[in-house]
């Protein structure tokens, strides 16, 4: 993997910045060794100007880190050009002053700096080689040597080497970086996957394409808290010619509760032609209640007679379902019931009622009526009546549309849970 790979994949850019800065700070200071030390009263050869042009450029360059996208965005390449430029500088002196400690510490600290300031091992590399070199022609062809010859070239050889090993531990933790970031890419990826297919799933939980019956129209919404969710619609045409409708909300959210619900789906389909809905629904929770310990489901199961109008239902631990009569508006059926695929047995009754031409049925999820607004009031029923009466010239999905848009402006869109709807249209 090359330098710039790395760094995008790494963003070390910011990293590499930063400890740029750091050198560049410490370079200057020891530069302005040579401005305000008394250079003259040691008997040393320090050109007053070189160090004064030296320090401006470096000073200059930190103060761009900040401003200046060229400088930050070839950092590595600039800070490559001081490192030379400042050991050059430091040998030199070396040379000048016949080794003198001060600027052999120096020429240490930028062998040092170095180590730390790289994740590219072939411009290391050549720098320390050129650098090391040179360090020790100086250090041989230099006459009246303040410092032991043999101290000095320890003193050059070794950051020169710790810099070597710095670097190849940081290339090291790239590296298991780098591994690491590649199996959280492929752990992400294949999460997405698995996401969209349960969204492929759950889009097959909740039926929206109904079949065209005489003397009924049927409308379906749904919309996910999370990207799946745990609400059901579905449908089954019993062998006595009536069609059987389920509605079911699962507890919790995600993949768990998508996976519960194409269960729930799957037993309503095997059951569904039981002599009562109550009978249906115990049957699904005989089915789960096993298999399913962390979920439980609040479910209504309708057996529609659509030659006669009639409806037959159970309930178990849902919203009341809503009668809205063609002329008298809305109003609640009577029916309630406990929770299926729970620890409890569930305690289920049948209801029944015939309808007329023009009436409607909507049953709701509990996500539509537990909003909030920014003051802690919830939606609730009330609103939603409202909502019903409101809106009771629009029909089929214009109608769902328009409760559901009452209910996301009444919270600001903000949802709490998965917001289904079924709406039963009777001609």
């Amino acid at each position: 993997m090359n330098l710039q790979t790395i760094q995008e994949r790494f963003k070390l850019d910011d990293e590499v910045l930063k400890i740029s800065r750091i050198c560049l700070v410490v370079f200057s200071s020891f530069i302005g060794f040579g401005i305000f030390a008394p250079v003259d009263e040691l008997g040393l050869y320090d050109p007053k100007w070189i160090r004064v042009i030296h320090a401006s450029i470096t000073i200059s360059f930190f103060v761009a880190t900040y401003f200046v996208n060229w400088v930050r965005k070839n950092i590595q390449t600039i800070m490559l050009v001081f490192f030379y430029t400042m050991s050059a500088h430091s040998l030199i002196l070396l040379y000048w002053n016949s080794l003198y400690i001060g600027y052999l510490i120096g020429m240490i600290l930028v062998l040092s700096c170095i180590g730390v300031s790289f994740i590219d091992r072939r411009s290391l590399v050549s720098y320390l080689g050129t650098v090391t070199s040179f360090g020790i022609l100086v250090g041989i062809y230099t006459k009246e040597h303040q410092v032991d010859l043999s101290l000095y070239l320890s003193a050059i050889i070794t950051p020169a080497l710790v810099s070597y090993l710095t670097l190849n531990i940081r290339l090291s933790s790239v590296e298991k970086l780098r591994i690491s970031e590649s199996q959280l890419k492929k752990f992400q990826d294949r999460m997405l996957n698995e996401l969209e297919l349960a969204n492929e799933t759950q889009s097959n939980l909740v039926t929206t394409d109904w079949p065209k019956k005489k003397g009924i129209k049927i409308h379906s919404f749904f919309r996910s808290f999370d990207q799946v969710g745990g609400d059901a619609i579905s449908y089954l045409e019993r062998e006595d010619g009536k069609m059987a409708l389920f509605f079911a909300d699962v507890s919790g959210h995600g993949i768990a509760s998508a996976m519960v619900s194409a269960m729930a789906v799957l037993a309503f389909k095997i059951h569904g032609n039981q002599n009562q809905p109550s009978d249906c629904l115990k049957a699904i929770h005989d089915e789960l209640q096993s298999l399913v310990p962390n979920n439980h489901i609040s479910a209504c199961v309708l057996y529609v007679d659509l030659e006669t109008k009639e409806i037959k239902y159970s309930i178990a631990g849902h919203p009341p379902i809503i009668h809205i009569h063609k002329e008298n508006g809305p109003k609640y059926l009577e029916g309630m019931g406990t929770l299926i695929v729970s620890f409890l047995k569930p305690s289920l009754k049948n209801y029944q009622i015939t309808l007329e031409s023009g009436d409607r049925i909507l049953l709701y999820s509990d996500g539509i009526l537990e909003v909030f607004d920014e003051s802690g009031e919830i939606y609730g029923e009330e609103h939603l009546f409202a909502s019903i009466k409101n809106h009771s010239d629009k029909k089929g999905d214009d109608f769902l549309n328009v409760i559901y848009e009452d209910s996301m402006s009444f919270s600001a869109k903000k949802i709490s849970d998965d917001m289904s709807m079924l709406l039963l249209e009777f001609q």
